[in-house]
Order: structure tokens, then C-alpha cells, then sequence
């Protein structure tokens, strides 16, 4: 299995330098056919009245998003141009609360999202919103790359959470095409349950798996010594000098996560390596 089709999803034009500037980096070495996606979310007019919508004026808001998704595009289409990788570029414009259903129609046939995280304040909510739909909604892994650093393509050093759950071997499964490649991996379990059924030799089992795909591995179990799994998560990987950290998403329900907290969602919003994510 290899890595065909990435998609970046652009809505705004500052993403331009960054966002999709690491995922052309990451189609080239990768081989990859990169699938830009540009997202303009007119005005909802949907919780307005009759009255008030005979009231608007003929194309309220579509000037301003035309010349909006113009800027964008022009943005795109000279940065790919004088790049040497297979692409294409698609625009859709649409009321804000039919963003989710064009997300999915445009990524479930990718074999990766790349997203780069949106600043604090109202950037970590439409964040969050957006892993959701590509995770759950498309079906979709999700690379998210941090706010402030790009990603290095292909990543040299990658750590695995690996904590017996379905999503993340599903999420090693949908990495193994970055795995094959690399030297070593880390793999890290997290306060291991006492009584599982591999406690005298936590991750073996896992171990074995990556052992015949070709990908040598180191395991290590540490004991969780930050207020969190997400940060004894990622000192780990700063400790061991780990580039991308790959796990399962959401292994308890959205619901009990929005409400008491979890390690995806603290992940989604503070991570400082490039995560790789599949439910």
C-alpha cells in the first residue's frame, strides 16, 4: 500500500506559504498526486427569515468571496505551477453550515489530509471541527502539522502511541507507507494496563506486526508524569527527537472527550510535532 492522493484543504490565503507549501514537500517525497482544495464559506442565510432574505440585496456577499477564492487561487496556481509533482485545484464555494458535507465529498477518496493547525482563539474550535469531519465523517487519516513549524518531508524519526486500541492500529496501518522507510521507530506505551494480556511483554505483540513489514522498532513503556497522557506524550517524543508521532483519534466517544478532556483533543490543540491520526 502506498500513499496516491493527498489533499490540503485552503481557506484563507496565508496558508498558501505554509500549509501548502509542506504539503507539496510531502506529495514530491512521497510520490503523491496533491489534491488542493480551497473552501470560501459564504453568508448563512439559512436561520433567516423570508423578510429578511427578500430584504438582502441581489448577491450579497458574493463579490467579496469571488475575490477572495481569485486571490487564493492565483496564490496556488503560481506556487504549483513551477513544481514538478501531479496536482489539481478545485473551489467551492458554499454557505458556512454546508462546509462539513463538501469537506467529505472532496477528501473521502484521499489516502491522507494534510492540515496545518489554525492559531488560538476561534482557529482552535474550526480546528477541531475540521478533524472531526476527516476522521469521522470522510473516513479519512489526518496529518495536522502545528501552527508554527512545517512539516520535514518525509519525516527522519516517528514515535507510535500505542496503546492496544483499534484506532491506533489503525492509524499505524494507514502510516506504514511513511514507517517502511524509516530507520527505527519508537514505539511508546503510556501506564499500560496491569492485566493485559501481553503484561509480560508490553507491545510485543505490536513489535512483531512492524517486525514483518520490514520496520525495526524500539518499545519503551513510561509512566504518565505530566497532568496528562497528550504531554507525557509529547515530551517523549521531544526526548527521544521524534519528528512525527503517530495514534489513533478519539478512542473514547466525541461527546466524553468534549465534555472531561482527552488526549486527541489536548493533542489537536497543543501538539508541537506534526501528528499523524486515524479513528
Amino acid at each position: 500500500m502506498s500513499i496516491q492522493t493527498v489533499t490540503t484543504i485552503l481557506t484563507d490565503a496565508d496558508q498558501v506559504t505554509t500549509q501548502l507549501v509542506a504539503a507539496t514537500g510531502f506529495a514530491r517525497a512521497m510520490d503523491a498526486h496533491l489534491h488542493v482544495l480551497i473552501i470560501v464559506s459564504g453568508m448563512d442565510q439559512s436561520g433567516l427569515m423570508p423578510s429578511a432574505l427578500e430584504a438582502l440585496p441581489v448577491g450579497v456577499g458574493l463579490e467579496q468571496n469571488e475575490a477572495q477564492v481569485q486571490e487564493i487561487e492565483k496564490l496556488v496556481t503560481d506556487h504549483l505551477s513551477k513544481e514538478d509533482i501531479r496536482w489539481n485545484v478545485e473551489t467551492v464555494t458554499t454557505p458556512a453550515a454546508s462546509s462539513t458535507t463538501e469537506i467529505v465529498q472532496h477528501t473521502r477518496f484521499s489516502d491522507l489530509v494534510i492540515q496545518q493547525r489554525l492559531p488560538q482563539g476561534e482557529g482552535h474550535e474550526q480546528t477541531r471541527i475540521l478533524a472531526e469531519t476527516i476522521l469521522f465523517d470522510a473516513d479519512t487519516p489526518l496529518l495536522l502539522l502545528p501552527a508554527e513549524t512545517s512539516l520535514i518531508a518525509p519525516p527522519s524519526k516517528i514515535m507510535i502511541s500505542w496503546d492496544e486500541s483499534a484506532a491506533a492500529l489503525r492509524a499505524t496501518r494507514q502510516a506504514l507507507p511513511l514507517l517502511s522507510d524509516r530507520a527505527y521507530v519508537h514505539v511508546v506505551l503510556v501506564d499500560p494496563p496491569k492485566d493485559a494480556p501481553d503484561r509480560s511483554d508490553p507491545g510485543g505483540a505490536f513489535a512483531q506486526f512492524l517486525s514483518r513489514h520490514g520496520i525495526k522498532c524500539e518499545v519503551s513503556v513510561c509512566n504518565r508524569t505530566d497532568n496528562s497522557i497528550s504531554a507525557t506524550l509529547e515530551r517523549r517524543a521531544e526526548e527521544l527527537g521524534c519528528d512525527m508521532i503517530v495514534m489513533g483519534a478519539y478512542g473514547h466517544s466525541r461527546l466524553r472527550q468534549a465534555i472531561f478532556g482527552g488526549t486527541t483533543r489536548d493533542i489537536l490543540m497543543n501538539a508541537k510535532a506534526p501528528v499523524f491520526m486515524a479513528h
